[in-house]
């Protein structure tokens, strides 16, 4: 074909050379920009089922940890006082975040019947599963069914996804809808969708994301799409009636929420709840050290599969991607996503590497990018070469995480951690056999079908991995205060009358799984009602008999640290959730004693 003709063609319908002799005719680019029928593509329920078994599996193996109970006691309360508007811990306005994540724990909460560990990380691993999907239906508009594949798998099995994907934060859903704005957003645009539907969506679920997050996703989504107008010269587009119907669906998201809420406490505590976390992690401190070690913790993030992001500093690739041409309206988009909103992590030293997971989903696309190109018969021996040395790596980790495991199981000290039953050893060691075995038998394949099946292996891999020896390892180095809140409660004459001095930890809260009540710390006697005989409050290094720490999220400030009473010490429980963290920040809980004896000499103050 001479080049007048090719100059007709437009860039749905281009065909690379390997695509023309592809034995799977379904991994050839869709004939024109459009989102095909997924549902049809067995690669897209691949993608649902690969994602979905690795989130849910052992979805309660580790206790709480993390933010989980922080939102989780938040839920509860929501259930227990009927107000799903204001959030609340121990009775009190938690002004730390919007509540669209504890809405998610709550309403699972309602189906089972109670808040637990399931109710608390189901929303996450669903959310995840969906992201997945949603990459595999928008990268299929640029991409073939190869791409798409390798784009949404790459997401679903990197590493720090992995780690808390599935995790009662509010990263996955927070992930889950910024992207989807961005994402479909973008299909829209380029799939010609009426400009009004493209708008109010987009806006719609930024606002959702917002009632997540706070303000970083309204900002993400109208940087990203005012820059990418701009940058298109698309001004009928950026200045249209339909782009402020848009903006009135994200007002009109966030304000049947913010209204009531503004109605029902403050104006300072509705300031607090969006801008108050994101003024605390917003720091210039370190900031040089920082910028260097970013990009290495992203690539850390999504490892393994960042490898192949390296592909972009061949000139010899990009020069080839552009010749294509085909890829130009996805690398446009995602490079002007990707400037715009990286300098908000890369230059803020306070930043970690999980707040910018919701962009994870851009970079997975680009991964995918490579390799599909890797199935192409132009393909380049350096990416060939890559790609095999890939295939290579997964399969020797995993058959060597099998003989690790052996190793574990026969009780070896070193390896006690990674230990697990003889029967899941061996159904994991021939488990890895076969998926390494699947992998070599495609990693040296040229035709989309074989790369494929080494992309479902490699993923499946990882999270086999990640499901068995990385989730029994660091279940081992975490510590459990589930059975010994459990078993104070129970021992309690009275477990539902507990009180708290000062907020308690909302870890030991929800371990405790019975409403407790907060009483200001007491400076007087008399100000402890005379039915109060067991309190609680937290106790942290460096409290004592002049000063205590007190506070609840990103508020706390000190009080006194004597208790203007006699009392003795029922139990002092760390609620940390590592074994290796402090064990002095404990709570302690102790009994009242109403007739001073010999048993309370000594205890007139937190110090320990």
């Amino acid at each position: 074909m001479d080049e007048r003709a090719l100059a007709t063609i437009r860039p749905g319908n281009l065909r690379r050379p390997s695509e023309a002799v592809a034995a799977d005719a379904g991994n050839t680019l869709c004939s024109e920009r459009r989102i095909p029928a997924c549902w049809r593509e067995w690669q897209f329920w691949a993608v649902v089922a690969v994602v979905g078994v690795i989130y849910c599996a052992r979805l309660t193996a580790l206790p709480v940890c993390g933010e989980e109970s922080r939102w989780a006691t938040v839920a509860r309360e929501m259930i227990d006082n009927g107000d799903w508007i204001v959030p609340r811990q121990q009775g009190h306005v938690f002004a730390e975040r919007p509540p669209l994540g504890s809405w998610a724990m709550a309403a699972v909460g309602v189906v089972r019947g109670e808040v637990d560990l399931f109710s608390i990380r189901l929303p996450s691993a669903l959310a995840t599963t969906l992201v997945a999907a949603l990459i595999y239906a928008y990268a299929r508009i640029f991409l073939t069914r190869l791409g798409a594949l390798a784009a949404a798998l790459a997401y679903g099995t990197a590493g720090q996804v992995l780690q808390i994907g599935r995790l009662g934060e509010s990263e996955a859903i927070f992930t889950l809808l910024l992207s989807a704005s961005l994402l479909v957003w973008h299909a829209g645009y380029t799939l010609g969708w009426p400009r009004v539907a493209v708008w109010c969506a987009g806006y719609g679920l930024a606002g959702l994301a917002a009632l997540v997050k706070g303000p970083q996703a309204p900002v993400y989504f109208v940087a990203v799409t005012v820059v990418f107008l701009a940058w298109q010269r698309q001004w009928k587009w950026l200045f249209a009636w339909q782009h402020l119907a848009g903006v009135a669906t994200l007002i009109g998201v966030i304000a049947a929420w913010q209204i009531p809420f503004w109605v029902a406490t403050d104006q300072r505590t509705v300031i607090d709840v969006w801008s108050k976390l994101a003024r605390e992690r917003f720091s210039f401190a370190g900031l040089a050290s920082h910028t260097l070690s970013f990009p290495l913790e992203t690539f850390a993030c999504l490892l393994p599969w960042s490898f192949f992001l390296t592909g972009y500093l061949d000139p010899r690739f990009c020069r080839q991607l552009r010749a294509l041409g085909v890829y130009r309206p996805l690398f446009v988009f995602i490079g002007v996503t990707l400037a715009v909103t990286y300098p908000s992590v890369w230059l803020s030293a306070g930043a970690r590497g999980r707040y910018y997971m919701p962009l994870y989903p851009c970079l997975a696309v680009l991964v995918g990018v490579v390799i599909e190109r890797a199935a192409a018969a132009d393909a380049s021996y350096e990416l060939r070469r890559g790609w095999r040395w890939f295939c290579w790596g997964i399969a020797t980790a995993m058959l060597t995480g099998g003989v690790v495991l052996v190793v574990a199981a026969l009780n070896v000290h070193a390896l006690q951690p990674l230990a697990e039953t003889w029967t899941y050893t061996v159904s994991f060691v021939l488990l890895a056999a076969a998926l390494a075995w699947w992998l070599f038998t495609g990693r040296s394949a040229a035709s989309p079908p074989g790369i494929e099946r080494a992309v479902l292996a490699c993923s499946m891999m990882v999270g086999l991995a990640f499901d068995g020896a990385a989730i029994t390892a660091r279940a081992h180095g975490m510590h459990d205060i589930g059975g010994d809140v459990a078993a104070l409660r129970d021992e309690l004459p009275a477990p539902g009358q507990l009180i708290s001095f000062g907020p308690v930890a909302h870890r030991f809260a929800y371990c405790y799984g019975l409403p407790i009540a907060e009483m200001p710390w007491p400076s007087k006697a008399a100000e402890v009602p005379a039915e109060v005989e067991y309190f609680c409050f937290e106790h942290h290094p460096g409290d004592n008999a002049e000063v205590r720490q007190n506070g609840r999220g990103s508020f706390w400030g000190t009080t006194s640290g004597k208790l203007p009473f006699e009392w003795v010490e029922v139990a002092a429980i760390p609620y940390t959730p590592y074994r290796n963290q402090d064990a002095a920040k404990s709570v302690i809980v102790g009994r009242i004693v109403r007739h001073p004896s010999a048993e309370t000499a000594g205890k007139p103050s937190v110090e320990r």
